[in-house]
């Protein structure tokens, strides 16, 4: 390819289907992510897709995908319709319902078959998968994991295997589960695709720990989470014990703005929902804690992404869900993880949109700060640094 900068889609695709969703959903230029990843991922190899949050990977990967899959499909390779082609595997299933909404109006005009099975499918509507063709299975770990190891379906068409949000995917708490997938699904013949938004130090290491034989072209580097320069943070000092004090105080100054609240743990955003119902009887509040069940998330999402209002949640909402109408982010609690600081602060400014980071800091938050700043400072940033940016809230 050459070093011409892609300004339009037609310049890196030539799928008419593709092209007519894309004038459908009215896109305009690529972003750079797509720009680099579509015409890259349309040739063979194993690939990392690196973008920063908001940066449009999810078409990065998905258009290159059904434009590979149709011309299988024109060229008769297609054996098994019953068995999916490709496999795409998400962390959770807000993120796996999100990616299957996008793949399901792209199937539209693309005629491929798309099918999902995530944590909380059952009866009728997994027998209903099982038994119809299927292109695209888009799924979570433990469903996938089961849904293969009980030969549900088979992985013997199996062509492309698709990991996103691969750096949490290779995470401890999924590596079990994650490595007997890769020994069930991935063959020698099958194409690997890790896409994540940002990308640990070790990250290298760890895949190649998961695909010792798989050589990967880096796609996107350097352009992994950044904090959005259209996104204001503001520092808010504040005791640990005050903090539900000033709560009230703070959501009265947000007026009528859309926002998310971030909590350490279960047992605090159920604390924080209650009283901010109770205080605000006029506002929508939604909850979101991993304890739901599967049916309450997704009624959730889908109630704060018609409705908007305030959005209490832990950090299973961290992750890759867009929200529009989002306008700020409130960190009740710095996160334990600095990265995930990151991944929070993304669910504003997506797509280039303004927004507003807040961050409740106390005495007890200075390694957090430390570990965060390293990050931020990594970018030229230095949003947690107190110094003069300090708003310091005291008892009236």
């Amino acid at each position: 390819m050459s070093s011409k900068k892609v300004t339009e889609f037609h310049e890196i695709i030539d799928n008419n289907q593709l092209l007519e969703y894309i004038r459908n959903q009215e896109f305009g230029s690529p972003t750079s992510i797509q720009a680099r990843a579509i015409p890259a991922l349309m040739k063979d190899g194993h690939y990392q897709v690196q973008g920063k949050t908001g940066s449009g990977k999810t078409l990065a990967y998905l258009l290159p995908l059904v434009a590979k899959l149709k011309k299988l499909e024109a060229e008769n390779h297609v054996e098994n319709e019953a068995e999916p082609k490709a496999v795409i595997l998400l962390p959770t299933r807000e993120l796996a319902m999100q990616v299957f909404s996008i793949a399901k109006d792209l199937s539209h005009f693309s005629k491929l078959r798309i099918r999902k099975i995530v944590g909380g499918d059952k009866g009728r509507a997994l027998t209903n998968v099982f038994k119809s063709k299927i292109d695209i299975l888009i799924t979570t770990p433990d469903r996938c994991l089961r849904t293969f190891n009980n030969s549900e379906l088979s992985a013997a068409n199996l062509r492309y295997v698709i990991f996103d949000e691969a750096d949490q995917l290779l995470e401890p708490s999924f590596k079990t589960t994650v490595g007997e997938i890769a020994k069930k699904l991935v063959k020698p013949h099958m194409k690997i695709c890790l896409v994540s938004a940002s990308k640990p130090l070790d990250f290298d290491e760890i895949v190649a720990e998961f695909f010792p034989e798989k050589t990967f072209t880096t796609i996107g580097k350097g352009e992994e989470n950044v904090l959005n320069h259209k996104v204001d943070t503001y520092n808010l000092s504040v005791e640990e014990d005050d903090k539900f004090l000033f709560v009230n105080e703070f959501i009265k100054k947000q007026g009528k703005r859309n926002g998310l609240i971030f909590m350490g743990n279960k047992a605090r955003s159920k604390r924080l929902f209650e009283q901010v119902k109770q205080a605000f009887g006029s506002k929508k509040v939604f909850l979101l804690h991993k304890d739901l069940e599967a049916k309450e998330r997704t009624a959730v999402v889908s109630d704060f992404r018609k409705s908007g209002g305030i959005l209490v949640a832990t950090d299973i909402f961290s992750r890759g869900i867009d929200i529009p109408h989002l306008q700020w982010v409130l960190n009740f609690d710095l996160p334990s993880e600095a990265d995930y600081y990151l991944h929070r602060s993304g669910r504003v400014g997506r797509a280039g949109r303004p927004g507003d980071v807040f961050n409740f800091i106390t005495s007890r938050d200075s390694k957090r700060q430390k570990n965060i700043n390293a990050i931020l400072g990594n970018q030229g940033r230095s949003d947690l640094k107190i110094l003069g940016k300090m708003t310091k809230l005291r008892r009236h």
